[in-house]
């Protein structure tokens, strides 16, 4: 059987270029299908945590803008405190510098990279699967799908079931390069204002990211949430209970635009034949915090390690790829899912045991950096975690109670 590459792998985001260049670098060909040509603007928060830097063979140093030793909370944009870590507790970058460099080094290590070039079906035989493009067809035997949401691979492979969206809305901006400088290691954070919503502000080189997000359900009042932060982070002490130096002046909007946050809700399939879904194509958003590249790395480091297995001859089914995913990502993700209910349903108490309690601080940045994971939280309950299962259970009904009431409270 004459087949025109290895392995197809489709989006080169995160996800698709670092499973790009896993296989390259095995020598297996492999062609990365984009649509868009680079560089490009990608829509992001750009926060790079620990997981993400581990996971990846090679430094991202290049693309790194900011390195964050302060997290900066705020709940109803006012009740303010900062944090202090004195380990890094996350970095930031700009995703079209992340993207990019990625692509680069699968280019680098041998992949075939063809721009503009975007999917429009595929079907599977025996044998392996046919691709087509509005340019061509090609004949390979496995095929990554990591195109992100709004991709079609996991639609057309009947893998985007039990997938919720969230949304998010985020802006470049200008600022005052006194501000840039004193803000450059501080992460803003509001949450609990909007039911199941937050708010961040990351630093850049030459400005700051500021965005919003929370379910999809209330995408009526995102600008509106929006823009009420972005005024309050510029108010004077008086109005918003700050200090002088908290305020940020702000000079220019560069971009504003919205993506969605896919969230799988439920174990579930993550291959069908010959075709897997990695990163946001698989649905794989953290429900809590709305993170994906870590998860987008992870899934797209799991899947070129099953397709170099599978064409070495070790498995003889993409099976175990769907079990990796569901063993290791979706256990976390649904550990986050839980957490989000407890603290939607009393983010002030959150807040509170945050900025007062030093152990849940700590807590915190470990869970950021990747030294504990969601479900080490239960286990900190200690004899109290029996009844884990039953609060979040009961979080859940409070947290959609408090979404219906605030959206009904704010329709028109």
């Amino acid at each position: 059987m004459f087949y025109d590459t290895d392995v197809i792998v489709v989006g080169a985001g995160p996800a698709g270029s670092l499973a790009a260049y896993i296989l390259a670098s095995r020598g297996i060909q492999v062609t990365l299908l984009e649509k868009t040509l680079f560089p490009r603007y990608k829509v992001c928060g750009g926060g790079l945590t620990h997981k993400i830097l581990k996971e990846i063979p090679f430094s991202l140093s290049p693309v790194i803008e900011s390195t964050i030793h302060f997290f900066r909370f705020s709940h109803n944009y006012g009740n303010v405190f900062t944090r202090h870590s004195a380990d890094p507790l996350m970095y930031c970058t700009m995703r079209g510098d992340l993207d990019a460099f990625l692509l680069q080094k699968a280019i680098d290590a041998g992949a075939e990279v063809r721009m503009g070039e975007q999917v429009i079906s595929f079907l599977q035989d025996g044998s392996g699967v046919t691709v087509s493009t509005k340019e061509k067809s090609f004949h390979t035997r496995l095929m990554i799908g990591a195109e992100g949401a709004s991709g079609i691979v996991s639609r057309m492979a009947g893998l985007h079931d039990a997938v919720e969206m969230g949304l998010a809305w985020e802006a470049e901006l200008t600022a005052d390069p006194e501000d840039l400088e004193r803000f450059s290691g501080t992460v803003f954070l509001d949450w609990g204002t909007l039911p199941g919503g937050y708010a961040w502000v990351f630093p850049k080189k030459d400005h700051f990211s500021i965005g919003v997000g929370g379910p999809a359900t209330l995408s009526k009042v995102m600008m509106p949430y929006y823009h009420r932060f972005l005024l309050s982070l510029g108010q004077t002490p008086s109005s918003i209970h700050h200090s002088p130096s908290s305020v940020i002046h702000f000079q220019e909007t560069l971009s504003l635009h919205s993506w969605l946050l896919p969230v799988r809700t439920r174990k579930s399939l993550f291959h069908q034949g010959f075709v897997v879904v990695t990163g946001d194509a698989a649905g794989l958003s953290d429900p809590l915090t709305g993170e994906g590249i870590y998860y987008a790395i992870r899934s797209g480091k799991l899947a070129a390690e099953t397709c170099s297995e599978f064409l070495s001859g070790k498995i003889n089914s993409m099976d175990i790829y769907s079990k990796k995913i569901n063993d290791e990502l979706m256990t976390e993700l649904l550990e986050a899912n839980k957490i989000k209910h407890i603290f939607n349903a009393v983010p002030l108490k959150i807040h509170s045991f945050v900025g007062n309690n030093d152990r849940a601080w700590k807590a915190f940045g470990k869970i950021l950096r990747g030294e504990r994971w969601y479900a080490d939280v239960r286990d900190g309950f200690g004899k109290w975690k029996q009844f884990w299962n039953l609060a979040c259970f009961i979080s859940a009904i409070l947290e959609k109670r408090k979404e219906k009431r605030y959206l009904k409270k704010h329709s028109g």
